[in-house]
């Protein structure tokens, strides 16, 4: 299937272009080598092509294509990471930006876990003009770019910035994450203040029960026993890890016996 979609891609984005034969045919020879999963034969041909300085839309092309094929196919993303850049450099189609920028966002902050650098790519995808189709997710993603490199005053203002827009599909879920800031900044009451509101919006169950997870873990932190017991009850059965909250409860129960001697 992987295979189908890729030389779908191809025909559109290359053979549909004005080659002189030797690069038309050069091309087909790439795509045979896509064809029988050489891979690696595949790049070697189109970095071939890329010598010879053929037009600057095809090298775009090319280059975004190769960005696939490591990315994709190989699973070597540092790989990938020049080809999808080189773009940036010889284009300035809004189309291709867009679509390097948005690789280069997924591979970073999926795959290499530089979340610098997504911040930086999602902040320029969230910020893009005119609207783009994906914007709710790429503020999304810069939001938990944010997060994940700690910058909480930054983070917090970026999803409160996404509820307070009605429409956006990432509003009920930002409601999370704020949460979540204000846990791993050890504002208990603050954070399970914010996940009650959130669960009362929250329709999926495993993010329910996650979230139930950490607001027990709260109150246990505050020392209110009864309703972290009682949390953690709710979800037995249905956390990933049934003897996690197998020894929350013991060790609460024992606490709270301990408290009445």
């Amino acid at each position: 299937m992987k295979n189908k979609i890729f030389l779908f891609l191809v025909g559109v984005t290359l053979l549909s272009c004005d080659f002189t034969p030797p690069l038309n045919k050069e091309i087909l020879h790439a795509q045979q080598a896509i064809i029988q999963q050489d891979y690696e034969l595949a790049i070697k041909k189109y970095r071939a092509i890329l010598k010879k300085n053929p037009p600057i839309e095809i090298q775009v092309k090319i280059n975004y294509q190769i960005g696939d094929l490591y990315s994709i196919y190989l699973s070597e993303n540092e790989k990938a990471l020049p080809f999808y850049q080189k773009i940036m450099k010889i284009s300035q189609d809004p189309l291709w930006l867009v679509k390097t920028q948005d690789r280069l966002g997924e591979i970073n902050f999926s795959y290499l876990k530089n979340y610098f650098r997504s911040a930086q790519i999602y902040k320029k995808l969230s910020l893009f003009q005119p609207r783009l189709t994906n914007q709710d997710f790429y503020q999304f993603r810069y939001a938990l770019s944010t997060l994940k490199i700690s910058n909480y005053t930054e983070s917090m203002r970026l999803f409160k910035e996404i509820e307070s827009v009605k429409n956006h599909k990432y509003r009920d879920r930002s409601l999370y994450f704020q949460g979540l800031i204000y846990f791993q900044q050890e504002d208990w009451k603050n954070a399970v203040a914010i996940w009650k509101d959130y669960l009362k919006r929250e329709k999926r169950r495993d993010n329910i029960v996650q979230t139930k997870f950490l607001m027990a873990n709260a109150f246990e932190t505050m020392e209110q026993l009864k309703a972290a017991y009682n949390i953690y009850y709710s979800i037995l059965g249905e956390y990933p890890n049934t003897e996690v909250i197998k020894n929350r409860l013991k060790s609460i129960y024992e606490r709270r016996v301990a408290r009445k001697r």
